[in-house]
């Protein structure tokens, strides 16, 4: 039907819109109209008085008055007026209006925050980057945040989906809370969220960056339980005057994060030498990946001695890498990778395999049944598998669990206590003993220390490097050990390397002690010499403790003193 003048003859509709037409409501009616957008239910207060209703429906105005209903054009233009069969057909075209944008609404939001998706936010950012003028001036770079939480697959498995999905609510709203008015924030992948700043200075992005990490980077509630998260931050900046599009921006943001995720800096910002990183990295963790079906990892063993006596009462399984191109990888490098891409599952269970083998061979050819501790890595930890997984292991090589050490990093009691106590007293229920490495770096809480199923502690080297220094680490140390023995747990001294500190260590009872001054990391043909010599105990010191457990009564050997090096620059891990 041919549009029609709104004039008061058309009826109460055309009246409605006459009287208005001159008022800045009808102004305002208009840009809605024109935009069409969903009109905001305060500008219709007035009209819902006198029972009229409005919507948008394909960009033209709906009014509606008790049955009967019109059509205005962007004009103002009475289009159309409807007949109750009309009316009931415009009723289902507002429904599926209504659905259409529920369905756009999720295809650029994320269903679980409610946060704009990857492909949302690169479409502002892409519209962000063309909006910027040819002559840039002063304006300000457009700078792109990527936060990413740190070992979320292994919250991830402790929590189970649900909680972790109440998590992932939690942090959205609190990045949501710390950012600015115009700050846009998008959750781009499972744990990975991205902010994009239009007003940020360049030389203020890492300053932005970092305090937004200090506000949203400490524990949250979930079900009763407090999680402590921390964050991995990359961010790049684009220069008002630099071209350089929405799929480029976020490949370098993602690449800043996994430098941030890999080298443990929380906020690294993206430079050209990351992309030359970022391709050695790849190539090698690709050859990483090929180490163990290709024989190139093997272990070493470093002894623990008894600080008194001198005797050897274990060996600590090391794993060395030697490339075929590259010589001998140090652990420092290799180890977070394998952290890093999941290698380190397989190349983990391999070396408890080993070294439980190689106890075996100890006790069998040589009498010699020392225990042997191995690493557990925090991806070991978190596999829902592991307890099995550490059981068959042990049992097929036919080693006595109880000879069988497994070290864990403080620092992995920190995310969830709860999921630790539960595996380490379920690996503990194996005849297994545990200790916790590098205690005191991890700032795990002491309260709860006495709760953890373990029998000994290792003090970290940064301590034992305080010895005879000032500050505070030699206090440390000493309530370490006071705190070790009160709670009944062994306490070992790693990364000792000069006699000052072994003297040190013997003076305030620490138990045993392990470092270069000692011995170095050496092959297992080597250790099992280590294994079959004695030192001389120091004067007036009886020449063997007595035996604290039911699996520590085996005489063991103690090291041979023309193995034991003057104290070098520790290049390895131990």
């Amino acid at each position: 039907m041919p549009s029609t003048d709104v004039k008061p003859s058309v009826g109460w509709v055309s009246a409605w819109l006459h009287a208005h037409s001159s008022g800045h409501r009808i102004t305002r009616i208009t840009t809605f109209v024109v935009a069409g957008a969903a009109l905001a239910a305060p500008l219709w207060s007035p009209y819902a008085a006198i029972g009229v209703t409005c919507a948008v429906v394909a960009g033209m105005l709906l009014v509606t008055r008790a049955a009967t209903s019109a059509i205005v054009s962007r004009d103002l233009r009475v289009a159309h007026m409807l007949s109750e069969r009309d009316s009931q057909e415009m009723d289902v075209a507002r429904e599926r209006a209504s659905f259409v944008r529920a369905l756009e609404h999720s295809a650029s939001h994320d269903r679980l925050t409610m946060l704009l998706n990857r492909d949302a936010f690169a479409a502002l950012l892409d519209t962000s980057l063309r909006a910027r003028p040819e002559d840039p001036g002063d304006a300000p770079p457009v700078t792109v945040v990527f936060l990413d939480i740190s070992r979320f697959a292994d919250l991830n498995v402790s929590l189970g989906p649900a909680l972790s999905d109440e998590l992932l609510i939690q942090v959205a709203h609190r990045i949501g809370g710390a950012l600015r008015p115009g700050d846009i924030l998008a959750r781009v992948d499972g744990d990975v969220f991205a902010i994009l700043l239009e007003t940020v200075a360049a030389n203020s992005a890492m300053d932005v960056a970092q305090r937004l990490l200090r506000t949203i980077q400490s524990s949250y509630e979930i079900d009763g339980r407090l999680v402590v998260t921390t964050f991995a931050c990359g961010f790049v900046t684009a220069a008002a005057d630099e071209r350089i599009d929405a799929t480029e921006m976020l490949r370098r943001a993602g690449l800043a994060l996994r430098t941030a995720k890999t080298s443990r800096n929380a906020c690294v910002s993206f430079e050209t030498r990351i992309e030359e990183e970022t391709e050695q990295r790849r190539v090698f963790d690709e050859d990483l990946r090929m180490a163990l079906p290709s024989g190139q990892l093997h272990l070493v063993y470093q002894p623990l001695v008894d600080t008194l006596t001198g005797e050897v009462t274990a060996v600590e399984a090391l794993m060395r890498w030697n490339h075929p191109e590259r010589g001998a990888v140090p652990p420092s490098e290799f180890i977070p990778v394998a952290e890093s891409s999941g290698h380190i599952v397989d190349i983990g269970l391999w070396a408890l395999k080993e070294a439980c083998r190689q106890q075996r061979v100890w006790r069998d050819e040589y009498g010699i049944d020392v225990m042997v501790a191995v690493n557990l890595s925090a991806r070991q930890l978190s596999d829902p598998d592991v307890v099995e997984r550490v059981r068959v292991a042990v049992l097929r090589q036919g080693v006595d669990p109880r000879r069988i050490k497994l070290e864990i990093t403080e620092s992995l009691l920190v995310d969830d206590m709860r999921m630790a106590v539960d595996v380490l007293t379920r690996l503990r229920a194996l005849g297994l003993r545990l200790s916790i490495d590098d205690f005191g770096t991890g700032y795990s809480s002491l309260s709860r220390l006495g709760e953890l199923p373990i029998d000994e502690i290792k003090i970290d080297k940064f301590f034992v490097d305080g010895i005879g220094k000032e500050g505070t680490r030699e206090t440390i140390l000493n309530a370490a050990i006071a705190m070790g023995h009160g709670l009944g747990l062994t306490v070992v001294a790693e990364g000792v390397e000069t006699h000052e500190q072994l003297a040190y260590l013997r003076a305030h009872q620490c138990d045993y002690t392990q470092g270069f001054l000692l011995s170095r990391p050496v092959s297992p043909d080597d250790a099992l010499e280590l294994l079959r010599r004695r030192l001389e105990p120091p004067p007036g010191v009886p020449a063997q403790r007595e035996p604290e457990d039911e699996a520590a009564d085996v005489a063991v050997p103690q090291v041979l003193p023309s193995l034991a090096p003057r104290p070098t620059k520790r290049l390895f891990a131990r």
